[in-house]
C-alpha cells in the first residue's frame, strides 16, 4: 500500500513538473508561456509613410494576405535610419516576420517594371535573389525571447 501511494505521488509530481515547463499556473487555471520578440530594423531610406509588419506562422504562412498579426508604425516616430521595437505575448511556435516600407501609405507594395519600388525586409534574412522569398527562407522557432534583425532592401 505504501508503494502504491508513493507511486501515485511520484506520477503526479512528474506530470505537474512537465506541465510547468510550458504552462504557468494562475488563479484562473494554467496559461501557455509567452515570449517577446525584439525587432531591429536597419537601413530605412527615408521618413515618409509607415512601416507595415506582418507576422506569419504555419497556419498563415507567407505570403498569406493577412498573416496572424499586422502592426503599423508611422515613420514619423522613427529617428535616424533604424529603430528597435519589442512585441510581447507570443506562444512557442514556428513563425516568420515580413515588413514593407510603405512610403506612400497605400497598403501595398508598389512595383516598377520588374522590381519593387518600396523597401521590404524579412526576419533574420536578407533577400538577395531575384525570385520571391518563401516562408522557409525566414521562418524561426520561437522557444524563448527572441532578437530579430531586419535589414531593409531597396532596388
Amino acid at each position: 500500500m505504501t508503494r502504491l501511494i508513493f507511486l501515485l505521488i511520484l506520477i503526479n509530481t512528474i506530470a505537474y513538473g512537465q506541465a510547468d515547463s510550458v504552462m504557468h499556473k494562475t488563479a484562473y487555471g494554467t496559461v501557455p508561456e509567452t515570449y517577446s520578440i525584439t525587432v531591429t530594423v536597419t537601413n530605412i531610406r527615408n521618413h515618409k509613410g509607415v512601416i507595415r509588419f506582418k507576422f506569419y506562422d504555419d497556419t498563415t504562412p507567407f505570403p498569406d494576405k493577412n498573416g496572424f498579426l499586422k502592426v503599423v508604425i508611422p515613420k514619423s516616430e522613427i529617428n535616424g535610419n533604424s529603430f528597435t521595437r519589442t512585441f510581447f505575448g507570443f506562444e512557442s511556435r514556428n513563425m516568420a516576420i515580413a515588413l514593407l516600407d510603405d512610403e506612400n501609405d497605400n497598403v501595398k507594395l508598389d512595383m516598377g517594371w520588374f522590381l519593387p519600388k518600396e523597401g521590404h525586409a524579412f526576419s533574420d534574412y536578407y533577400h538577395a535573389a531575384l525570385r520571391r522569398p518563401v516562408y522557409d527562407d525566414f521562418d524561426f522557432v520561437l522557444t524563448s525571447d527572441k532578437l530579430v534583425t531586419m535589414k531593409m532592401k531597396y532596388y
